[in-house]
């Protein structure tokens, strides 16, 4: 119902109440003035009873429906006794007609209820019914100047009470709504001016982007040109470090180059039809017309998406290589994220020719871009209007030139006016009827003194109607009149007080509640609050993450439901979940929906209400995953390193206890000599490679990079395990002819080879061929060195896991070799470090193939690095783990 349309039937409703009410007090007070004695008295006091009665339930909203069968037998039994009550009337025959015109007209409108007519027609003619028989009792009391005197201040006053009323209704009704529309246009600005800087964030991206093009290969035209290989470093880029939907990469010409999108982006024409138009966009043409970074907001055909541009430019002065473009759909799930703390919100992005998104119900998109096409046409947003039941406000999306790209609608239902205006109908005719009531019955006795007190009432009112809450009549007396004005005083005192209340109220909570969810949502702990009865009420994103389910699903359930926890034993620790007054903490595990169980730190708070009544509680669950790797991870390294170092100490310990404390034949004593430098060779080794990885992980290890004849260098290796291996496993070398040099460290990437083929031994059965290869990768730009073996092969989870950190094939504690687990980790630092990388090719029960990849430098880069200083690992890891994803491996021993 509209506004009008509700203030007329409360109007018209109310005049029927008070019309009533003053009959049904003449014909109890003054029965002789209306009809004669029996069943018409009877027949005309239960007419006006009933049509009282019926008019306070729907006026106050109390039955909100005419055609409610109560209010209709109401309706019926009103007229009938009416009807009944005026063949036995006493008074005057023009009061009689009147009476009977008033029957007739509230019978018509008793007909329009029931064919469900317009409310204003249907209240209208009940209005007008009910001043007719006001009239016809008015003409009747007449025949009493007493009667006179009080029908007549009985009629000035309930004229008050229907004006105060009815202006103290439309006031505080247009101020909730004022209200309403005020909150809605603040949110619709601050949407709006989030939606234009939406582009920001993609700006960071689309500059990472064109700088990493540009520095993994100095030429970045020949990247250029390799349109596959541009392609896939985009999606590497998209899909491992930037998490964006989409990134394109256009020439200085705006030629698209390579494209990489995510599925987010599905539902737009096709990635190719997305890169042109961006292409061809503003926000391209001033990132290459300014050499600068460039966002903004488009509209690409019935689509909104956030566009950031930046320029690979490279040389003095600046050349310009190409451009990077970073796009984010501004989409539905755009729009509900922004909506997610007020469900009646509903948003949409639209453009002069239709809508973009949408979130929620909203008016028809004939409608939507009537009221956007103003605004990006350079108009005024204007006002708030109700279109179908909701409040609407229209806002632009403008650019950084303060151009509007699009209009962002935002809308709420009137549900809540609604039931405010409700609220304040009930409160109004109950405080008229107890008015009215002692109105009536004290209009007698008053006289002359009702004059003084009404017209400071009705001056009062008017003032209310000015929207004058601060006005009081200032009226006292020991009569009814003083009481009266008291009691309006005290009303108006009320509302004023309560309404001032509520606004600082409603500012004082919204402010607490934002400062609450901005804590709540930077919290790293899963924080979950549930109500008295145990419903979740709130839930964090890191709760969303921890439990695998979205705050849209878990609010209004049960906690017990949402969250799966048992304890380190398996039992249930759910109980806890539940509503009670005791704070609660401890550990467990969540269960995910896939199995999985995660260990929790879980803390349990108490909410309590102004009576220190729960009113709730708290749970933070802190994920011990992180710690508790940690802690086996250090454990388990120095259970190894202990044990590592242990070996060669006690040989090394024993032959120098022997040696000091007996006297041995000198080629004994060399022996022992010898054993003692093997042992301590090892201890440093171990030493070394500790030290390795302690530095490399802080980018502290320098790799020295010296032209490397890999033929010399697998021959060093041969030579070396040959002497070791004494025939157990035939070691064979195979060397390309033509093989290039490469640029290297000698030390440690024989180091790398050792490990590689320590590997292939112990995995070997005795007599396995070990096979040493170099030769140049397809594609001639790399060398591959390769050690394959005829031992047992991995699994395909043994490869994923090979090359982990103290890592080992036999992880088990009877296992028969030892070592640190380091080896196959080592040798993929080491391979990174050069700008290579490693490839693996193992299958169960059938022996493994392991390579290391290294760069080709060209020629002149040879010459260089004889005079070049050393440079340390991290700097070339992120190069080689970009140009190809890491193989899996069998897990290597120190």
């Amino acid at each position: 119902m509209s506004p009008p349309a509700a203030q007329f039937q409360f109007a018209a409703e109310f005049v029927t109440f008070l019309v009533a009410a003053a009959g049904l007090a003449l014909a109890v007070l003054r029965t002789e003035l209306l009809s004669e004695p029996g069943w018409g008295r009877a027949g005309l006091a239960l007419g006006l009873l009933a049509m009282a009665t019926g008019a306070f339930l729907h006026g106050s909203r109390l039955v909100t429906h005419a055609d409610a069968p109560g209010l209709v037998a109401l309706g019926g039994a009103a007229v009938v006794f009416l009807a009944a009550g005026s063949l036995r009337w006493r008074g005057e025959d023009l009061a009689r007609r009147l009476l009977r015109a008033g029957v007739a007209l509230e019978a018509v409108a008793l007909a329009l209820d029931l064919a469900r007519a317009a409310t204003i027609p249907a209240e209208a003619v009940r209005g007008a019914g009910a001043v007719i028989i006001g009239a016809g009792l008015l003409v009747a009391s007449r025949r009493s100047i007493a009667a006179r005197v009080a029908a007549s201040a009985a009629l000035t006053l309930l004229l008050v009470v229907l004006v105060l009323s009815v202006s103290l209704s439309q006031v505080l009704t247009s101020t909730v709504r004022d209200q309403a529309v005020s909150r809605l246009d603040s949110r619709a600005r601050g949407e709006a001016a989030r939606t234009a800087d939406s582009f920001r964030p993609l700006l960071q991206d689309a500059l990472v982007t064109s700088a990493s093009v540009r520095g993994v290969q100095r030429d970045t035209q020949a990247l250029a040109g390799d349109l596959q290989g541009l392609g896939q470093y985009l999606t590497t880029l998209q899909t491992t470090f930037l998490k964006q939907d989409a990134l394109v990469w256009l020439s200085p010409t705006r030629q698209v180059l390579a494209i990489a999108t995510s599925s987010t982006l599905a539902a737009l024409p096709s990635d190719r039809g997305l890169a042109l138009a961006l292409a061809g966009s503003p926000v391209v043409d001033e990132a290459i017309l300014r050499r600068a970074q460039v966002g903004s907001v488009l509209s690409v055909g019935t689509h909104a998406l956030a566009v950031a541009a930046s320029p690979a430019l490279a040389g003095t002065p600046p050349d310009l290589k190409g451009v990077a473009v970073a796009v984010r759909p501004l989409d539905f799930t755009y729009l509900q994220t922004e909506a997610s703390d007020d469900p009646s919100l509903s948003l949409v992005l639209a453009a002069r020719d239709g809508v973009l998104a949408r979130f929620g119900s909203q008016p028809s998109q004939s409608v939507l871009s009537s009221l956007a096409r103003p605004v990006l046409d350079g108009g005024s947003p204007g006002s708030a209007r109700m279109v179908g039941g909701r409040y609407v406000i229209v806002r632009p999306v403008l650019s950084p030139t303060n151009v509007p790209v699009a209009t962002l609608i935002a809308s709420t239902p009137t549900t809540a006016v609604t039931h405010t205006r409700d609220s304040l109908f009930r409160t109004l005719f109950s405080i008229a009827l107890g008015g009215t009531l002692l109105a009536l019955l004290l209009a007698a006795v008053v006289g002359d003194r009702i004059g003084a007190g009404l017209r400071r009432l009705t001056v009062a009112a008017r003032g209310i109607q000015r929207g004058e809450l601060g006005v009081r009549t200032g009226f006292r007396g020991e009569d009814e009149v003083g009481l009266l004005g008291a009691a309006f005083d005290s009303m108006a005192g009320s509302i004023e007080d309560k309404t001032a209340a509520l606004r600082q109220a409603a500012d004082d909570e919204t402010r607490l509640r934002n400062r609450l969810e901005a804590v709540v949502a930077g919290m790293g702990e899963a924080l979950v609050a549930v109500d008295a009865e145990g419903k979740v009420t709130d839930i964090n994103q890191a709760a969303e993450e921890l439990l695998g389910v979205t705050a849209a699903r878990a609010r209004g359930r049960r906690a017990t439901e949402v969250v799966a926890l048992v304890g380190e034993d398996g039992t249930d620790l759910r109980e806890h979940l539940r509503p009670s007054p005791r704070r609660w903490s401890g550990e467990g595990r969540v269960e995910q929906d896939d199995g999985t169980q995660v260990p929790v730190a879980v803390s349990a708070g108490v909410i309590r209400g102004p009576e220190q009544e729960v009113t709730g509680r708290v749970f933070v669950l802190r994920d011990l995953r992180r710690e508790r790797e940690v802690e086996r991870m250090k454990t388990e390294f120095l259970s190894r390193v202990g044990h590592e170092l242990r070996t060669p100490l006690a040989g090394i310990v024993g032959f120098a206890h022997l040696l000091a404390t007996r006297v041995v034949p000198a080629k004994q004593a060399r022996g022992w000599h010898e054993e003692i430098l093997t042992q301590s060779h090892r201890l440093e080794r171990i030493v070394e490679m500790l030290e390795f990885f302690a530095s490399s992980g802080a980018g502290r290890v320098p790799l020295r990079l010296d032209p490397l004849d890999l033929r010399e260098v697998v021959h060093d290796v041969a030579a070396r395990w040959g002497e070791r291996l004494d025939g157990t496993h035939p070691l064979a070398r195979r060397v390309a002819r033509g093989t290039p040099s490469v640029l290297g460290d000698r030390p440690w990437l024989g180091r790398a080879l050792d490990e590689l083929v320590d590997n292939a031994v112990k995995f070997s059965p005795e007599g396995g061929r070990v096979t040493l290869t170099v030769a140049p990768a397809p594609g001639g730009d790399e060398v591959e060195i390769s050690v394959t073996d005829q031992g047992k092969g991995m699994t395909e989870l043994e490869r994923a896991q090979a090359f982990g950190e103290f890592v080992q094939g036999d992880m088990s504690d009877t296992r028969s070799f030892g070592g640190l687990g380091l080896g196959l980790s080592l040798v993929q630092r080491v391979a990174e470090g050069h700008g290579g990388r490693v490839l693996c090719s193992s299958e169960a029960g059938k022996g493994s193939k392991l390579s290391i990849v290294l760069p080709v430098p060209p020629i002149g880069d040879v010459d260089e690095a004889r005079s070049s200083a050393a440079r340390p690992v991290r700097g070339s890891r992120l190069a080689g783990r970009l140009r190809a994803p890491r193989a899996g491996g069998r897990a290597g021993a120190a």
